[in-house]
């Protein structure tokens, strides 16, 4: 038996160590290929495997000389031809176990590698370097110590209500983007087949009979955005394309309520006389309402005449809807925008524009006019036939260019 052991395996330990180019054969299909490097120093030793399969010769790498030793060589051998035997071809066996412990690997990612992931997919086509941090940050606040080092196989409603609830009602604008953006990891890794089923952060059908919604909320408190961060924040607005976008640029240029913008007609504007006139008596109809229940002139800036003159043609019916968009959409827009840990609802931007005009000296009177409200007692009122239109033109279009990013 020893004569044929020797007759078989050829190769010594010694010789695997001291031999020179060419293809050494140890018996039974097993080679050590030795070639010479690149750079022409030493050589690059590595074992490889011939056998048949169907009849049809084949050649199997086996790992370089470094990784296995002469003995783990002669061991692998043994099991892929083996394998051969019984008609199973080694080559594809190897490439199928790869790929199915790949795949119980990626069962096993973690939702911080998979919000890795994602990020590092999508982080070249978002507006700045500003929103990565944002993200980052708002993972690492509020997603991760929940669920970072879970695996998303198996997140499930209740760990996104865990991160949700506290969140929901005290910081409705900051809590809507985790929402959507633990959403969007969720689906990334759906994607990438490392989890099947629904998706746990889902609002439509899923949490939006579980958790409040966010108008119900928002309209509870009108939090403003500081007039300082306006700026920042309209720059990020005009380079967001949609309808959604253009109605709340005109929301904060006009300073008016979301009801009459997203209730406003083609036949409400003079764009030769830049102005807006919000009626009295349809308020109903349409939906809106006005606190002094009559009629309102809006001056228009010559940035949102401009604007509004790129929107879609207003020949066809200009009684139609100049904004034919739901407010959900549009406060969901600005959800979005809003820097982390910043709260602002849509009405709030009415006192961002009332913080701004006190804040440098503008008139009262013309302030609280521009925002429709009523001004003065009843008996002056009585003596006061303008509104003070063209006063107030001066207002909104120094609060357009403040918007503009124009100090």
């Amino acid at each position: 038996m020893a004569k044929v052991a020797r007759a078989i395996d050829r190769l010594t330990v010694r010789f695997c160590e001291d031999c020179g180019p060419g293809q050494h054969h140890d018996g039974r299909g097993l080679y050590l290929e030795c070639v010479i490097a690149k750079d022409g120093q030493g050589l690059n030793k590595s074992w490889v495997l011939r056998f048949k399969i169907g009849g049809v010769s084949r050649r199997m790498g086996l790992g370089s000389y470094t990784d296995y030793t002469l003995a783990e060589a002669r061991k692998r051998r043994r099991e892929f031809r083996h394998l051969a035997h019984q008609g199973i071809n080694p080559i594809q066996d190897r490439k199928d176990k790869r790929a199915a412990a790949k795949a119980e690997q990626g069962k096993r990612m973690t939702f911080k590698e998979a919000a890795a992931g994602y990020i590092e997919d999508n982080k070249a086509r978002w507006r700045s370097e500003v929103h990565l941090k944002q993200w980052r940050s708002s993972l690492s606040r509020y997603v991760y110590p929940v669920i970072g080092d879970l695996q998303v196989s198996a997140i499930e409603t209740a760990h996104i209500t865990r991160i949700l609830r506290p969140i929901w009602t005290t910081k409705a604008p900051t809590a809507t983007r985790v929402r959507g953006r633990i959403e969007v990891v969720l689906s990334w890794a759906t994607a990438q087949g490392n989890r099947t089923g629904n998706n746990p952060a889902a609002w439509e059908k899923h949490l939006e009979h579980i958790l409040p919604k966010q108008l119900e909320v928002e309209e509870e408190h009108h939090a403003a955005l500081p007039y300082a961060d306006l700026p920042t924040f309209y720059t990020d607005l005009t380079k967001t394309e949609g309808l959604p976008a253009r109605a709340l640029e005109t929301l904060i240029l006009t300073a008016t309520r979301m009801g009459d913008v997203l209730g406003a007609k083609w036949n409400e504007f003079d764009l030769d006389q830049a102005t807006w006139t919000i009626p009295a008596h349809t308020r109903n109809g349409d939906g809106r309402t006005t606190k002094t229940g009559r009629g309102h002139r809006v001056p228009l800036a010559p940035h949102l005449v401009s604007l509004l003159h790129t929107l879609p043609s207003r020949t066809g019916d200009p009684s139609g809807l100049v904004f034919p968009v739901g407010h959900n959409t549009v406060r969901d827009l600005k959800n979005k925008l809003l820097a982390d840990g910043a709260e602002a609802t849509l009405h709030g931007f009415r006192s961002t524009f009332s913080d701004w005009a006190h804040e440098h000296d503008k008139s009262e009177k013309f302030t609280e006019q521009a925002l429709g409200h009523v001004v003065g007692k009843k008996v002056k009122r009585a003596y006061t036939r303008t509104d003070a239109l063209n006063q107030r033109r001066p207002l909104m279009e120094e609060w357009a260019q403040y918007c503009l990013g124009a100090r």
